[in-house]
């Protein structure tokens, strides 16, 4: 057989009705399509059976490598590269080998390989994957998407989740343990990131996108920023010193309906979130019932509460305001939306920056919810009422054994607290906390 030449390799003209087939020997052949593409084959028998391989494209100036793998891979090869793929693969045939199974085998290793790095997330990817399968819905969404923000934002987002190293976790939490303004808790927050990248990555581990967590052993205090629970609790005389300034219009500035949640809290003892989204026909004000619905707690639990009656008369002097309204607190900013939780603390800590309440412990608005609580039993109530009323889970055996509501202590103790509020309030010799509701 003649060998071929680079000349006849190009200048061979086409049959429009079939292929062309030129040999050069050792089984290499360039095949001619009719439409004028020009194809290397490899063409042996192995093992009893004939194979035809096209192993790429006829290019007078061929690939820009001399391996043989990375020629095949190229596509575009000379007739000197073909040739020398065409030998190769004889010496490949003589010890037993199927060297067109074994470049098969390759780029399918390949292909998959490529498939599975495609697979593989970054961190944003996953964080979004974590979020709408074990977050969204639940009452903690918002908060925990703030701090997959604050990852996700970062240089981390953009890296494969298997690739990121602890070094770099470690640098990312102390970077955000730092830098805000003074009274800020930054290190605070960093710490709580720390605790959603945890359950990032085991998100992550559970589904192989990364062998194994390399920040699971990771701890807040490594980063000085250990949660440090608070234990403010104002005295029942501070509550009716607070109540006074929110009646009075100079001290407390705030809008009318954010005053009355704050009231709410006071007498009530709910969560601010709890109280700042309720709805109308949560009330039964004849009744002095609210009925909170088990997916707005904290606990999605279902929860009854007792309206002393200052409470239920701070409900309808919201009537005129927001009685036409879905929401019982409707924001003054964004109609048909509740106000947001954050506001009433944010009223709070605007009056003790003005210096409104030097007679007050500085507290933040959930410290309102531990005062009623922690204050009962001074009044005469036994402990777990004020942990009933909070919607709290008993510790202990009373959580096992004792399954009692104790509505009417409950109703005892929330009205026993307002009415001691309101006498003190008008001891002082101020504006009345409310009218008593016939």
């Amino acid at each position: 057989m003649a060998k071929l030449t680079d000349r006849a390799c190009a200048v061979t003209k086409t049959d429009p009705s079939k292929d062309i087939f030129l040999g050069d020997g050792a089984g290499l052949w360039l095949r001619i399509r009719p439409g004028g593409a020009r194809v290397w084959i490899i063409d042996y028998v192995v093992q009893g059976q004939r194979r035809k391989i096209s192993i790429g494209n006829y290019d007078p100036k061929g690939g820009n490598s001399q391996d043989h793998n990375a020629l095949l891979d190229g596509g575009l090869l000379s007739l000197a590269q073909a040739r020398y793929i065409a030998a190769e693969w004889k010496q490949y045939r003589r010890a037993g080998r199927d060297p067109g199974a074994e470049w098969e085998a390759r780029k399918e290793a390949e292909r998959a390989q490529r498939e599975a790095e495609a697979a593989q997330p970054t961190v944003a990817e996953a964080a979004k994957r974590f979020f709408q399968t074990n977050i969204a819905g639940k009452r903690s969404a918002h908060h925990i998407q703030y701090r997959l923000d604050r990852i996700t934002d970062s240089s981390l987002g953009v890296k494969r989740i298997r690739d990121v190293t602890r070094k770099d976790v470690i640098a990312f939490i102390e970077a955000t343990a730092v830098g805000q303004r003074e009274g800020k808790t930054a290190k605070l927050l960093a710490g709580e990131i720390l605790i959603v990248a945890k359950r990032l990555w085991r998100y992550a581990e559970a589904r192989e996108w990364v062998t194994q967590s390399n920040i699971e052993t990771l701890q807040r205090k490594d980063f000085d920023a250990a949660y440090k629970p608070r234990s403010v609790r104002l005295r029942i005389d501070e509550l009716a010193e607070l109540w006074n300034a929110l009646n009075d219009p100079q001290r407390c500035k705030s809008d009318p309906v954010t005053v009355a949640a704050i009231k709410i809290v006071i007498l009530t003892g709910q969560r601010e979130t709890e109280v700042a989204g309720a709805a109308w026909t949560e009330f039964d004000l004849d009744s002095g019932l609210w009925y909170l619905p088990a997916e707005r707690t904290k606990m999605e639990r279902a929860h009854v509460v007792h309206l002393a009656p200052q409470a239920i008369a701070v409900l309808r002097g919201m009537v005129p305001l927001t009685g036409k309204s879905l929401y019982v607190f409707e924001s003054p900013l964004r109609p048909k939306h509740p106000i947001w939780g954050r506001a009433l603390n944010n009223a709070l800590s605007t009056m003790f920056q003005r210096k409104q309440l030097l007679k007050v412990t500085p507290c933040h608005i959930h410290d309102l919810r531990r005062s009623l609580v922690s204050g009962l039993p001074d009044l005469g109530f036994a402990a777990h009422i004020g942990h009933k009323i909070a919607n709290h889970r008993l510790q202990g055996v009373f959580a096992i054994y004792n399954v009692a509501e104790y509505m009417e202590e409950r109703k005892a103790a929330l009205h026993a607290w307002a009415a001691r509020i309101e006498a003190l309030a008008q001891a002082g010799n101020v504006i009345h906390l409310s009218k008593r509701v016939a």
